[in-house]
């Protein structure tokens, strides 16, 4: 009897061990996302219609088997120092406690073209804000990309507002974007931190898959597979999983089968850490 009533003991403090595991690691649910047009997708009129990436990212997450709800504060061509002064912004914060909130800055400002310390500072106070309106909410910074090699951004003289090529773009908003993340983790080791590289899954995928067209016809903006890409990246770092098997079809659209498959391997090359 007393060998029985150990073993029980045993069971319920494993069975409780493992709920408070996977009570640490549930993926996000209800997510908050604060950006411009690069998160609603202005690019693509179907994407925007139909609710931008935020929605993407719900049906993904829906075909995947898992459960998002998102809503998003966003305003074309405005940045992060905006949505700080934004009451929009700041009602949408203290709305509901989020268990994720996504940050995309606009595109230029972690670069030498626009103010990479004006980025940090807001960075930080960002989390501060979200740290008081929803203290368990994981943060998810948005990495943007650089624009197609097209735009006038480039030059091979650059001025200082512009860049020699993609490349030095694209490396200057991953180093900076990473910097953020790694300044904001060590403010609080336990609260989760995490950059969503769509800047390096749109460089991964310009040089391994030229055949895909990411941007709008003003080289900056993406088009439907851009967002869809920056969706499957979002995706697989809020909810630690892979991207690969996502629906490609939404209302209004669907991606092509092949393209979508494409779009999913270079979400998980540059998402090494989820489940693949």
């Amino acid at each position: 009897m007393k060998r029985r009533f150990l073993l029980s003991v045993r069971a319920a403090l494993a069975g409780l061990l493992v709920f408070c595991c996977s009570a640490r690691t549930l993926p996000a649910e209800n997510i908050l996302f604060i950006g411009n047009s690069f998160t609603y997708g202005g690019g693509d009129g179907a994407v925007l219609t139909y609710g931008g990436v935020p929605k993407l990212v719900e049906a993904i997450a829906a075909s995947k088997g898992k459960a998002a709800s998102t809503r998003m504060v966003t305003t074309g061509g405005k940045d992060w120092g905006f949505h700080l002064g934004n009451p929009a912004t700041d009602a949408a914060l203290q709305g509901k406690p989020w268990d994720g909130v996504v940050l995309q800055d606009y595109s230029t400002k972690p670069t030498h073209a626009g103010n990479v310390d004006e980025f940090m500072k807001n960075g930080r106070l960002f989390y501060d804000r979200i740290a008081r309106e929803s203290p368990h909410a994981q943060i998810v910074l948005y990495e943007t990309w650089a624009y197609d090699s097209r735009h006038a951004i480039f030059a091979a003289a650059p001025s200082p507002k512009q860049f020699a090529n993609p490349d030095e773009m694209t490396g200057e908003l991953d180093k900076n974007y990473e910097a953020l993340g790694d300044a904001l983790r060590a403010l609080d080791p336990h609260r989760q931190v995490l950059v969503a590289r769509v800047g390096m899954a749109f460089a991964r995928c310009v040089r391994e898959n030229p055949d895909i067209n990411l941007y709008a016809t003003d080289f900056k903006h993406p088009d439907r597979q851009g967002s869809y890409l920056a969706a499957l990246v979002i995706y697989a770092t809020l909810f630690h999983d892979s991207s690969r098997g996502a629906t490609g079809t939404f209302p209004g659209f669907t991606l092509d089968a092949a393209e979508a498959g494409k779009l999913q391997s270079v979400a998980q090359e540059v998402c090494p850490e989820t489940t693949p």
